[in-house]
């Protein structure tokens, strides 16, 4: 092989983070142990009521729906933000379940994440310079079942890498939120739900009928006990105008 293409290969190498064999769980993590007053009944009229997660397997976890890919990634830039002492954070391209899978655990202080909010709709957007159109569908097979089973089993391997003075934020909205927090509370334990904050906003029009739907939910949960969450105060000042 000769120098130029030895280079390109290396730089092309640069560009992908490897699967890291000790990423690997020796065993499915347990789900929390619920209090007596919290369990859920066994039916509901009807429809039958599960402890676990949906899509859980109590043999073989989120795995038995999501089996293991263990591939390289690709990097797509290096991005800096906050004190510029900082290293740069890596922005990967690819599908955040397999790639959080490749990530230590308890690795991670704090997780935000803004999923599709199951609205039923199909979203395009002008990407690049180029003014490529994207597109992706939030529309799920299987309905809501479908869309929380996929939500579950990312949940899941964020826990597993927050710390244990870590917490996570998840951003959500009417369409599926109340079900959400039911999930979130199996998958981090009731007692560990911190708060829900409420984002009011404003635009679009007034409906004639009904209360405008005009604000989106934040879901704030420890990984063990709040008193074990590390915990920096807003130090900066947002100016009124802004928050309305």
């Amino acid at each position: 092989m000769s120098d130029v293409n030895e280079a390109t290969f290396e730089e092309l190498s640069s560009q992908f983070i490897q699967p890291e064999a000790e990423a690997l769980p020796e065993a499915i993590e347990q789900l929390p142990q619920q209090e007596e007053f919290w369990r859920p009944p066994v039916r509901f009229g009807s429809i039958p009521v599960e402890k676990e997660p949906l899509g859980w397997d109590k043999r073989k976890g989120f795995y038995k729906l999501f089996p293991r890919v263990s591939l390289p990634f690709q990097i797509v830039e290096r991005v800096s933000f906050g004190h510029p002492d900082l290293p740069a954070n890596r922005l990967i391209w690819g599908d955040n379940l397999h790639v959080m899978r490749q990530l230590p655990s308890e690795s991670i202080d704090l997780i935000y994440i803004d999923p599709p909010f199951f609205s039923g709709r199909q979203y395009n957007i002008i990407f690049g310079d180029q003014n490529e159109v994207r597109s992706f569908t939030d529309i799920w097979e299987g309905g809501m079942p479908g869309y929380l089973i996929w939500l579950n089993a990312r949940l899941y391997e964020m826990k597993r890498l927050l710390k244990k003075t870590g917490s996570i934020y998840v951003h959500c909205d009417w369409h599926a939120s109340h079900y959400i927090k039911v999930e979130m509370d199996k998958i981090f334990g009731y007692e560990n739900f911190l708060n829900e904050v409420v984002w009011c906003y404003r635009g679009g029009g007034v409906p004639r009928k009904g209360f405008a739907r005009k604000h989106d939910v934040i879901f704030i949960y420890a990984k063990i006990s709040q008193k074990a969450v590390k915990w920096n105060p807003q130090m900066s000042h947002i100016p009124k105008r802004v928050l309305s």
